[in-house]
């Protein structure tokens, strides 16, 4: 085990952090990972967080980026109010139940998503963030399996802050690549990138992948965190 946080805590980049906390889900019975990667003094669940997932399905992953039902989580916010690692069960009790509230419930049930916990994240210059791990219905997690994966969240949450503030050389964006990357950082997918800036969905795809080229990263959240650790934004 101590090797396992030895690669997060030394883990040189974002791809191969989220590669080596991955491994470490797996390696403690978890089948969904969710991380939320949040503006300073933003909620959990605001349109400008960056969410990175695992294990959920494609179903599940469009209805929570769809309008403003992730808003309607009550979960991670009860979590961060807790300040300490709960299920989610215990969170969703702890919730004001409104009708969005119980929509968000019955989806949970709709989608079989219903056995799992929350981890509250602290990082330095309020850099505060949420980690969720799911479990199979038949399979409750155990007191070691909690504590374990408690300490792989803080790990990687560290790891992202770390990164966040390590200096690097300079990336060269034009004006354009930084509009779609201020977009991205707040939430964006690439349809309502195309809308704000009047262009072709194709031509926002074309300028990610870019973004991603020149900042070496391979998703959302990686282009994120490379974007902040360079100061070419801020959120």
């Amino acid at each position: 085990m101590d090797s396992l946080f030895v690669e997060l805590a030394c883990s040189p980049c974002v791809t191969s952090l989220w590669q080596n906390v991955r491994g470490a889900v797996d390696h403690f019975g978890a089948d969904k990972f969710s991380y939320h990667f949040t503006p300073v003094f933003a909620s959990q669940v605001s349109r400008e967080t960056q969410v990175m997932s695992r294990g959920f399905s494609m179903d599940w992953l469009d209805l929570y980026d769809s309008a403003d039902f992730r808003q309607c989580d009550p979960i991670p916010d009860e979590v961060m109010r807790a300040g300490h690692t709960i299920s989610w069960e215990e969170a969703l009790d702890r919730a004001e139940r409104t009708p969005e509230v119980e929509r968000f419930i019955a989806a949970l049930r709709e989608h079989g998503i219903a056995n799992g916990f929350g981890v509250p994240l602290y990082g330095p210059d309020n850099r505060d963030a949420y980690a969720a791990f799911g479990f199979p219905v038949d399979a409750t997690p155990t007191e070691e399996q909690i504590v374990a994966l408690t300490m792989v969240a803080r790990a990687a949450h560290d790891r992202v802050c770390q990164l966040v503030t390590i200096e690097e050389g300079e990336v060269s964006l034009s004006q354009r690549e930084l509009e779609v990357l201020r977009l991205i950082a707040r939430g964006k997918s690439n349809t309502i990138i195309a809308q704000l800036l009047k262009i072709s969905a194709d031509t926002v795809g074309t300028y990610v992948k870019r973004l991603y080229a020149k900042l070496g990263a391979s998703d959302r959240v990686g282009a994120t965190v490379k974007a902040l650790k360079l100061k070419l934004i801020t959120v």
